[in-house]
């Protein structure tokens, strides 16, 4: 068989995601097949008890007139002449505006927000910038820093990039260090002046020359974000299904329901928040009323059959509906949203899937969908292991399956505008702007601006354009937005990011409890069903939000670990926080 000719390259996953830690020479790779969770061999802290950071790596795919894989490029083929890298990494977020809210929904209509430390003349704002430039690779086992950036003339590290030994693209980001250098404290979730941190964002772009011939690529984004604290626990709304929802908007392509696919991974995720939250455990946990991990529950979920209609009613009817058009405080998701409030005023204040999710959940109520479920199926566990057609949606789909999408009050990884339309060349890759494009929206930014044709969202992106929304520093958002803001109406329940920022975990003494077959059958299930809470060192109030910008390294990471092997009173995998350096002090 011949193969076809390379007319064009991509770069894959389009959006990846790295990851800040603060361990100095230790990290790992992100996700790079669906629903495969990255497993460090000496686990996600060093031996000191530091964060390890994630490392985004960037493939290049060959495409031929037809827009098919034909390979995957390496730097050591014979045809390829040349494979340049070239990444821009930026933090801009204490020259933006204040998040106050999410400038596209109806809430936020009259919504004004000032600029982040305006106190800064429009000739001083550029010293908010951390902008360490460009840097290129062009050969294999290759490495540059991104450590020539300043904050108000301070040095701030963004981090590094290498190429590994067949010329692919790793992007290791910033070491979570945060500060002021005028010594101001933090106050508020996301909008402390004065401060920094070393997350960013940027373009990945590359040239290829093959037999002489210069060929167009398609660029990539890497964001770098803050720590997965729960590795492995996917929220309800991923970033993925936001993007998605985009791409269907884009190009608009027929999609049969297929249980496996598109409803089995929702349930999952409600039952695996039992271990980031004890509400879900209450709810959705081990032997629960809705426990969407229990075998014979899911054969009935999977039966498209009319007898199994009136269960698959019921559940459906118990989500939200995306069009927010009443208030409906108990259904599905438990989970705080984009208009969130106390006390609640407004139907945004909870968190519903998606248009695409919720329309899938419909079509699967009706039984409508395709009946694949073989609870006996074994998945793919590494990229090489798929067909080379496969990669690059795997790469997407594993990258953004890991983030957050919402609620988005900022967020943890990106916010808000991921979901609009303008902010796109292609499905799942963000518009690249002009460096000649305005960046100066006035003093105050509007939803009208925002989302305006002359506005930030329009005319592509630039480094640093897609974290700058976010809160700044990080920390004090990951430290303030927890759960159950109404402990008279429900005490764990809703909540906002619990599968990145836990709420309540099993912890290792509880642990290993359960699995001590010393202990008698009730005082397992006794430490089985305790659950502490993950920032317990860190009861809400200012003091403790600056002792978290500078030791939210210690808190614990939520591992999955075998379950006891003696019995099946729990279940086969259990999510353990391990690594608490704070019940250590």
């Amino acid at each position: 068989m011949t193969t076809k000719k390379i007319v064009k390259c991509a770069i894959h996953p389009a959006i990846g995601i790295a990851r800040v830690g603060n361990s100095p020479d230790q990290y790992f790779i992100g996700p790079e097949v669906p629903g495969v969770t990255p497993s460090p061999s000496t686990g996600f802290k060093d031996e000191q008890g530091r964060i390890k950071r994630q490392g985004a790596k960037f493939r290049i795919y060959g495409l031929d007139s037809d827009g098919n894989v034909v390979r995957e490029l390496s730097m050591n083929d014979t045809d390829v002449d040349s494979i340049s890298w070239t990444v821009h990494l930026a933090n801009k977020k204490a020259a933006w505006y204040n998040f106050d809210l999410a400038l596209d929904i109806p809430v936020a209509s009259d919504i004004k927000s000032n600029r982040r430390n305006s106190k800064y003349s429009d000739n001083e704002r550029s010293k908010l910038i951390i902008d360490p430039g460009q840097r290129t690779l062009s050969a294999p086992n290759k490495t540059a820093r991104f450590d020539t950036g300043t904050f108000l003339d301070t040095p701030v590290d963004l981090g590094e990039i290498f190429t590994d030994s067949s010329g692919n693209l790793v992007v290791l980001g910033g070491f979570g260090h945060s500060s002021s250098p005028d010594g101001s404290q933090v106050y508020t979730f996301a909008n402390n002046d004065g401060w920094h941190d070393d997350t960013s964002d940027g373009p990945i772009c590359a040239k290829v020359t093959i037999n002489g011939e210069s060929i167009e690529v398609d660029p990539a984004w890497v964001i770098v974000a803050p720590p997965d604290f729960a590795p492995g626990i996917a929220g309800i709304v991923t970033m993925y299904d936001i993007a998605l929802e985009v791409s269907q908007t884009m190009n608009p392509v027929p999609i049969q329901v297929s249980f496996t696919k598109h409803i089995l991974p929702i349930f999952q995720r409600f039952s695996l928040s039992q271990w980031v939250n004890e509400g879900f455990y209450q709810e959705f946990g081990y032997n629960a009323p809705w426990d969407f991990l229990n075998k014979d529950l899911l054969r009935h979920l999977a039966d498209p059959s009319p007898e199994m209609r009136p269960l698959r009613n019921e559940i459906f009817e118990k989500f939200r509906q995306p069009s927010y058009e009443k208030m409906e405080r108990d259904a599905w998701p438990p989970m705080y949203g984009d208009g969130m409030d106390i006390p609640a005023y407004n139907p945004r204040n909870w968190l519903s899937m998606t248009s695409l999710q919720y329309t899938w959940l419909e079509k699967w109520a009706q039984g409508d969908f395709t009946a694949d479920y073989n609870e006996a199926a074994t998945s793919v566990q590494k990229l090489e292991d798929l067909p080379v057609s496969d990669r690059p949606d795997a790469l997407n789909e594993a990258a953004l399956a890991a983030a957050l999408g919402g609620a988005f009050h900022p967020g943890c990884e990106a916010t808000w505008p991921m979901r609009i339309l303008s902010l796109y060349s292609a499905p799942f890759r963000i518009k690249l702007g002009s460096p000649c494009r305005n960046e100066d929206w006035g003093p105050v930014l509007t939803p009208e601006i925002a989302l305006g044709e002359d506005g930030p969202l329009s005319g592509g992106s630039l480094a640093g354009d897609i974290t700058r929304w976010m809160a700044v520093p990080w920390q004090t958002d990951t430290a303030s937005c927890r759960s159950g803001y109404e402990p008279k109406i429900n005490k764990y329940l809703p909540t906002f990011w619990p599968a990145r920022v836990p709420n309540h975990v099993l912890s290792e003494e509880n642990y290993n409890r359960v699995m001590d077959v010393n202990l008698t059958m009730p005082e397992r299930q006794d430490a089985f069903d305790i659950r502490t809470d993950w920032l317990e060192a860190f009861p809400s109030s200012k003091e403790n939000l600056n002792r978290f910008v500078e030791d939210w390294y210690k808190v614990g990471v939520i591992v999955r670990q075998d379950g006891p092997p003696d019995t099946t009173r729990f279940p086969s995998a259990i999510h353990v926080e391990m690594g608490n350096e704070m019940k250590k002090q």
